[in-house]
């Protein structure tokens, strides 16, 4: 495309703009201060409607859980997911990781 075909294009849209905005051929224009002047109905939708409540299926053998966990690994499995996660991340563990000195906002030693 050439610049003058970009100018052109943008004129006659810009040129058109108004027209999107005008009501239809002759329909009135509505009067907000007229008592009589009819409005379309009010509609609510309430934001519960597709509501579906939590339903709680009680706690699970504690047995069966730290079974679980065993069979999975342990804390270490957890962890290593979190490591895993970090390091195929370019950059985003690097600051995480080291603690943050005095100078950068962190905590201080006073008094000794």
């Amino acid at each position: 495309m050439t610049a003058r075909t970009v100018v052109l294009a943008a004129s006659l849209c810009t040129l058109a703009l108004p027209a999107l905005g005008e009501a239809p051929a002759g329909a009135r224009p509505r009067n907000p201060a007229d008592p009589a002047a009819t409005t379309p109905p009010a509609t609510y939708v309430s934001p519960f409607a597709n509501y579906r409540p939590f339903a709680h299926d009680g706690p699970a053998p504690w047995r069966g859980v730290n079974d679980e966990v065993g069979r999975i690994g342990g804390w270490k499995a957890y962890a290593r997911e979190v490591f895993e996660a970090q390091k195929s991340a370019p950059g985003a563990g690097e600051d995480a990781a080291r603690p943050a000195s005095p100078a950068q906002g962190g905590p201080r030693k006073e008094g000794k």
